[in-house]
């Protein structure tokens, strides 16, 4: 592709993808430096090219990137050097795969925006291929819990259902007095956050979704025998 073009690149994460190895800045960097810089791999999911319109209304053109909820969080959101090297991975795996080269040295983090356009679905393959970019295909929609325990409380279960639908189980059963009536719960919901208040004054959940969903229809059950506030809400692909 030789025309020149505004593109966005979609950063996402999600707990499926396998993380990187856990190094430090300077472990990666001498890994890098060495005569096999493979041992360092990043796997990434590169999704289709699609058309978005920037905030001029003019034609742009979008990627979304998926890598591993883990390094998201801990490392990414963090450091500017993995950051740089996450530019570099992806933007040689979208010129493999689309034949798009990115001017990575006039790339720019938009600031009040977390996405271009709506996020694509992206098939994804357990068992990566060997290479310094692994590019992962292929993975059949579960209904396994979201494993991702740096960020949720362990009171708290996600569970993707056949892809359509998340269901979020939040234990109450620590809650004094228990909670017998959905309206102590103040439940405030976006495309990826929920805010769960309890009697207007205490944040008893507060997570970001590893997907997004359709929260104006968003089904809510106090199963009060039981003490656990379910939330059905189907995903948006």
């Amino acid at each position: 592709m030789k025309e020149k073009c505004k593109l966005f690149l979609n950063i996402c994460h999600c707990a499926q993808l396998p993380p990187p190895e856990d190094l430090s800045e300077d472990e990666v960097a001498k890994l890098l430096d060495s005569s096999d810089p493979s041992r360092y791999r990043i796997p990434l999911c590169v999704g289709n090219v699609e058309v978005v319109l920037d905030r001029k209304g003019e034609d742009s053109v979008k990627i979304d990137v998926v890598i591993n909820s883990t390094f998201y969080l801990t490392q990414l959101k963090k450091s500017e050097f993995f950051r740089q090297l996450l530019l570099l991975v992806a933007s040689e795996a979208v010129e493999k795969k689309h034949d798009i080269k990115i001017d990575v040295k006039g790339a720019i983090k938009l600031k009040n925006r977390k996405c271009m356009g709506d996020l694509s679905a992206q098939r994804i393959r357990k068992k990566p291929q060997e290479a310094f970019i692994r590019e992962i295909e292929a993975v059949k929609q579960s209904e396994e819990p979201i494993q991702e325990q740096y960020f949720l409380p362990k009171n708290c279960l996600l569970l993707l259902r056949n892809g359509k639908q998340l269901e979020v189980n939040l234990k109450l059963t620590s809650v004094e007095p228990p909670v017998k009536n959905i309206d102590r719960l103040n439940i405030r919901m976006n495309d990826d956050h929920l805010l769960i208040i309890l009697d207007r004054k205490q944040t008893i959940l507060d997570i970001y979704f590893p997907v997004k969903v359709d929260y104006k229809r968003v089904e809510v059950k106090l199963l009060s025998d039981e003490g656990i506030l379910r939330i059905l809400v189907p995903v948006v692909w």
